[in-house]
């Protein structure tokens, strides 16, 4: 088995070169012991068998961020037989920097020229050769985009894994300052004679031993005390302060410095660039883009046209995927359920169908969203986002790196509360954690679609985008509010963030991002969905045979319901009874009016069908798929902006699809304020407790007590909220 470690800074196209390389033998997961992402792949390679690992990305393998210390520990401990350190060949200067880190490290490792095609497009020219002989290492050309170099660089790692697999370290050649190799020497010297380092020589290189020390590395100098019992805090006093006094900067700077100048000095012998630049069109587009005046003007209007593009265009496609599994799909399940117990018979059709089918019918949705949200992460404009909020987070007491995590909090609450290891300080952390879970994810999506085509239709997307700016705004009150206590209290920070330039991403790599993310919800519904399904349904089913009403969960929920009433949707047991339900997953509360009102929606009247074979109602499910197809594109084409501001006609609601939607429409039937209720129990499950998968994350992150203040917050907040918008709405416009 061959380990090859791929290593690199962020944004260098480390994560396409992998998938181009392993497809979709990649697995995704997490770290030992660490909630950052790791991505491995095991597959056979022209008869040898290879394990493939993607380090976090990192600029430095200075042990201030977890994923510094987790591509470090890695490279160190488990010893790939070779490392691939990835490259953007555009910006060498700023990527070799970590190059020469790892070359410290004395691993075998080749170097992948990545972006090639656009290092071409900017007549830039490379002595490759030169290139290599000064860096001591093989350099593959590749682009993953075209799908270039990719199997002579893996063939490449091959090779020199197997040439140097029984080598422990490389001698690589550093080329410093004569001043600095002076004293790097003298430390070497000192400690091949110590007896004391021979254990940690079998480990560590000479070089990285030696400039570790020099530059009073905190995290090395812990691995000594703490793994050899080995206290080297003034083992190379004499040296650091001969170097400072050479050069008047502390020994970390001054090593910094002496790569940066060994960067420089192989560029300048190797590389030639053009006076063209990629960055000219980066630079028109961020005129605008970033502009302090029309920035916040054109991040907004981009999200509305991302909803408008998403609910136009999944819409005829969601009536299709409802008809399907109520119209076919249950017809055939109950034609086969037919004699079974009545207990038997509701578990299948109001548990699993109409449950899970309910939960199913919103992928086309979640499709749509995360297309729209893969070109603005792979184009490079999340970046800007970032930056874009800085002033706005700044009067939080955060910077715009803040906003990043909440950002991903729109898709999943999850790695939003991870991402908030790329901020600087505990506090900074725990801030942005309160906040991320306010953001609107991608499984509240369903639960504002069933609402909204029940009682909006039209304007389903203007709603959806004033929730999504419900969540940031009382996310930003209350960040308003904590940063007056001390343990929230934070010294304010300038924002150091890198702009990558803007990319066209390629279909794959957008299907690669939205069917990651889709199929995570579609596996969620058919596993941890369907066992909440069938607990509900038990709840609902028992004691008395299905009278939902006189349920457990009914009796449970009827408890609750008068302090729910001034909400305006506690009216409704059944809205109630949907909440605590929400916590194991917000996707849920679709599927429990799947199964809570089906009876309401079995009394809506239709026209009786047809009698037809299987044959006829496959090949009109075939057609009906077609027509929602067409419907979709045209529907995009369209445009139709104007419709998000026009309500419904009786007629409009009348028509839609039957089932869920139908059913819940009939919630408040004949209640003036019945868009109002709606709208406020939107508001609540919005702001309401998150799953439980990211209170577990909180926990992880932050600990028990922190995850329980959490808790009651999000329990607190929504209640306030939903009141507030219930009773000014009724005093406003009733």
């Amino acid at each position: 088995m061959i380990k090859i470690a791929f290593a690199g800074n962020p944004n260098v196209g480390k994560t396409a070169l992998i998938n181009a390389i392993a497809g979709s033998k990649l697995k995704v997961g997490n770290w030992p012991g660490v909630t950052v992402e790791k991505k491995e792949a095991e597959f056979e390679f022209k008869g040898e068998k290879v394990n493939l690992v993607d380090l976090p990305g990192v600029y430095s393998l200075s042990p201030y961020t977890i994923e510094e210390k987790v591509t470090r520990d890695f490279i160190i401990e488990e010893n790939p037989d070779v490392i691939i350190n990835v490259v953007d060949s555009t910006n060498l200067e700023r990527n070799l920097y970590l190059t020469m880190l790892l070359k410290e490290l004395g691993k075998p490792m080749i170097m992948a020229l990545n972006f090639l095609d656009e290092f071409e497009k900017l007549n830039y020219t490379l002595d490759r050769l030169n290139f290599e002989k000064h860096l001591e290492m093989d350099a593959i050309p590749t682009s993953a985009i075209k799908n270039k170099g990719i199997q002579e660089l893996l063939e490449k790692a091959i090779e020199v894994a197997k040439r140097h697999k029984e080598q422990t370290h490389l001698k690589y050649e550093l080329r410093f300052d004569k001043y600095v190799e002076e004293e790097i020497n003298k430390i070497k010297e000192k400690v091949k004679a110590e007896p004391r380092f021979e254990k940690v020589r079998e480990k560590y290189s000479q070089d990285f031993i030696t400039i570790k020390l020099l530059e009073q590395d905190s995290y090395f100098l812990e691995k000594l005390q703490n793994e050899y019992s080995i206290d080297a805090e003034d083992f190379a006093q004499k040296g650091i302060e001969v170097l400072e006094d050479k050069f008047d900067e502390d020994a970390e700077t001054i090593f910094a410095e002496a790569r940066y100048g060994a960067v420089k000095g192989v560029l300048a012998r190797t590389l030639k660039t053009s006076m063209k630049t990629r960055l000219e069109f980066t630079d028109k587009i961020d005129k605008f883009l970033l502009n302090k005046y029309l920035g916040l003007f054109a991040f907004f209007g981009m999200m509305s046209l991302v909803f408008m593009f998403t609910f136009n265009g999944s819409g005829p496609l969601i009536d299709w995927v409802d008809g399907f599994i109520a119209d076919y799909i249950g017809k055939y399940v109950g034609i086969f359920m037919e004699g079974t117990p009545d207990w038997l018979n509701s578990l299948v059709m109001d548990g699993i169908i109409a449950g899970v089918g309910g939960v199913l019918v919103f992928v086309p949705l979640l499709l749509f969203l995360y297309f729209f949200l893969a070109i603005l992460e792979e184009s490079g404009y999340m970046s800007r986002v970032a930056f874009l909020m800085d002033k706005i987070m700044k009067n939080l007491g955060l910077n715009g790196k803040a906003f990043v995590p909440m950002v991903l909090g729109f898709g999943c609450s999850v790695p939003a509360i991870y991402a908030t290891r790329t901020l600087e300080d505990e506090k900074s952390r725990k801030l942005t954690a309160v906040m991320a879970p306010f953001m609107s994810c991608g499984a509240r999506l369903p639960v504002y679609a069933l609402f909204t085509a029940a009682f909006f239709s039209r304007t389903a997307g203007l709603v959806v985008l004033s929730l999504y700016m419900t969540g940031i705004i009382v996310a930003i009150l209350l960040a308003l509010i904590l940063k007056r206590f001390p343990n929230f209290k934070i010294d304010e920070r300038a924002l150091l963030i890198e702009l990558p330039p803007y990319r066209i991403p390629t279909m794959k790599m957008i299907w690669h991002s939205m069917w990651e993310r889709t199929s995570g919800y579609i596996k969620k519904a058919v596993t941890i969905i369907m066992g909440v399904m069938i607990i509900l349904w038990g709840l609902m089913y028992f004691p008395n045979s299905g009278d939902t009403k006189s349920s457990y969960l009914g009796k449970i929920a009827k408890v609750i319901q008068p302090i729910m009433k001034p909400t305006g949707f506690g009216d409704r047991w059944e809205t109630v009874a949907a909440i605590p339900p929400s916590i194991v997953a917000k996707e849920v509360v679709v599927g429990f009016m799947g199964q809570v009102l089906v009876d309401e929606a079995e009394k809506i009247e239709t026209t009786e069908e047809e009698k037809t074979t299987f044959m006829d109602d496959t090949l009109n499910q075939i057609k009906g798929f077609g027509v929602a197809v067409k419907d979709s594109v045209y529907e995009m084409l369209s445009f139709n902006m104007a419709g998000l501001f026009t309500p419904p006609s009786e007629e409009e609601l009348e028509e839609q699809a039957g089932g869920v939607v139908a059913a819940t429409a009939k919630l408040w039937e004949g209640d003036p304020r019945a868009s109002l209720k709606a709208f406020s129990f939107m508001i609540f499950i919005l702001l309401v407790v998150p799953c439980v998968v990211t209170l577990a994350s909180i926990q992880h992150e932050f600990g028990t007590r922190f995850m329980f203040f959490v808790i009651a917050v999000m329990t607190i907040v929504p209640y306030i909220v939903s009141t507030l918008v219930y009773q000014l709405g009724s005093l406003l416009f009733y």
